[in-house]
């Protein structure tokens, strides 16, 4: 489509390389600082947050189906969070 319109091809590198570029490295420097455990829930987040910035910027509409799907997401983030882990210690006692 863009033929040679050499300065679309050129922004349609940059959007292709900076943010995949960018994200893989700030998630590769999250999991360095953070637990794996919080770095991926954050990411499991990223397509919450995309349709949120989207409604705003992109003034985008959400149907009731991609709204459910979104706040399944949002559910299944919380309980994952909330929940137990198998073999986490329990607070140290004061002996």
């Amino acid at each position: 489509m863009l033929g040679t319109q050499w300065d679309g091809w050129l922004w349609l590198l940059l959007l292709a390389i900076g943010p995949t570029l960018l994200g893989f490295g700030l998630y590769n420097v999250s999991l360095s600082l953070l637990p794996s455990s919080t770095t991926n829930l954050i990411v499991t987040i990223e397509p919450v947050f995309t349709a949120i910035l989207a409604y705003f910027l992109l003034n985008e509409r959400l149907t009731a189906l991609e709204h459910f799907g979104g706040g399944l997401i949002l559910a299944a983030l919380v309980i994952l969070r909330l929940r137990k882990r198998p073999g986490s210690k329990a607070e140290p006692s004061s002996s």
